[in-house]
């Protein structure tokens, strides 16, 4: 029986984490540990927290996700680590799917499993949700990065990766493609997590803006993965230079009126893009207009990310270049 502690990093999310860590302790196998790792939770979090404290560890610290995530590992003292996040709740044999590649398949550094959407949700999240299935859905056998919210790995292998700590967002995109370097990431759909999706627009919007904004400095960090991969898939990243480029080009046409009919191509190009990847999961008709509305709507909060990562990537090298300059 292999030795596993289960990470749940939390800040303000007082609504889902009760429900979290009672499905991780009704797991169908034996955990060392849980260990949760509050970040100083202003909402009542840490109020539910305490009434798990006679079974479960619980930790406040004041650091962003990848030192917190680090700090823990610092302290695991199982062969395996297992992570969710504190807006999921896990399957009774979550971990027991997770386990079970160690055993039958050689050279594997890290197992990770399947998200799907609980039901009952607001019409926004149960769309966030089978967008983001049908992507789990088409998942290769072997992956190249794995969200934290279902991911298993040998402790060993993680404390040699570690989390980058200058990367506040999209931590888990960059520690994936490090991790490759020490073993093969299986993808194990029985393992099966339900995740509640961003319930306002103004929250996915966010949510959105920021993974964008902090992958552009994973992008340039691997280079060889900006064409995406199973999560971030050729279609989605080729949407952004494509919204940017229509935007770009439709003032211009006040000038040269030709460059209207650039413009409309390249948005035309977007939209059929965007029916490609919808007709994957929803049906035709009235169905496909609310996902239409999605895409579009995401697709600005990557493009105002992408573009704010930039600059921001673009003056911190200029900063340093300037501090080089001078020692």
């Amino acid at each position: 029986m292999k030795g596993v502690t289960v990470l749940v990093a939390v800040k303000n999310k007082r609504d889902t984490i009760e429900a979290c860590l009672r499905s991780i302790l009704e797991v169908d196998y034996p955990v060392a540990r849980v260990m949760v790792l509050d970040g100083y939770s202003t909402d009542g979090t840490f109020q539910v927290l305490q009434r798990f404290a006679d079974k479960v560890e619980i930790h406040q610290l004041e650091a962003n996700l990848s030192a917190t995530f680090n700090w823990a590992l610092d302290r695991v003292q199982t062969e395996y680590v297992a992570l969710t996040d504190a807006d999921c709740v896990v399957a009774r044999d979550w971990l027991t799917e997770l386990l079970r590649p160690f055993d039958e398949i050689n050279g594997l550094a890290a197992t990770a499993g399947y998200c799907g959407t609980p039901e009952g949700l607001s019409n926004l999240q149960t769309m966030i949700g089978l967008e983001l299935e049908n992507r789990f859905k088409r998942f290769p056998q072997y992956i190249t990065r794995a969200p934290t919210m279902n991911l298993c790995v040998k402790t060993e292998a993680a404390r040699k990766t570690r989390f980058d700590e200058k990367q506040i967002v999209a931590v888990e995109t960059d520690f994936g493609y490090r991790l490759r370097s020490l073993g093969k990431i299986f993808y194990a759909p029985g393992a099966r997590v339900w995740h509640y999706h961003r319930a306002s627009w103004r929250a996915y919007f966010r949510q959105q803006r920021d993974q964008a904004k902090w992958a552009v400095r994973v992008a340039c960090r691997h280079r060889g993965r900006a064409l995406g991969d199973h999560i971030s898939t050729r279609s989605m990243i080729a949407q952004i230079p494509l919204l940017l480029l229509a935007f770009a080009f439709l003032p211009l046409s006040l000038l040269e009126p030709r460059m209207l009919f650039v413009s409309s191509a390249l948005f035309l190009t977007i939209l059929g893009l965007y029916l490609n990847n919808i007709r994957q999961f929803a049906s035709a008709g009235p169905g496909l207009l609310p996902f239409l509305g999605l895409f579009a709507f995401r697709n600005i909060a990557w493009a105002l990310g992408v573009t704010e990562g930039s600059i921001l990537l673009v003056w911190s090298y200029a900063k340093g270049s300037e501090n080089r300059g001078k020692s």
